[in-house]
């Protein structure tokens, strides 16, 4: 378990908000939590693409792809 210690407007707001949300406190900071670290996450993953030219194509090379069914889903 992990003790987070809140400003008392912070932990107003969140209890208000899952109040009005119909959730558990709880679940409400843990949605928040998840959602947080995801956004994380994905800010790493687009740094180290950006960082890593070879590891990206051109939107003219994604289309050519896409016109030539490289990308095709099979069905």
């Amino acid at each position: 378990m992990i003790t987070v210690d809140l400003s008392p407007n912070i932990e107003n707001r969140y209890k208000v908000l899952a109040v009005a949300l119909g959730k558990k406190e709880d679940d409400l900071l843990q949605e928040a939590i998840i959602s947080y670290l995801e956004d994380l996450e994905d800010i790493r993953d687009a740094e180290n693409r950006l960082s890593n030219p070879e590891s990206y194509i051109t939107l003219d090379e994604l289309e050519q792809s896409l016109d030539s069914g490289l990308f095709s889903s099979g069905t």
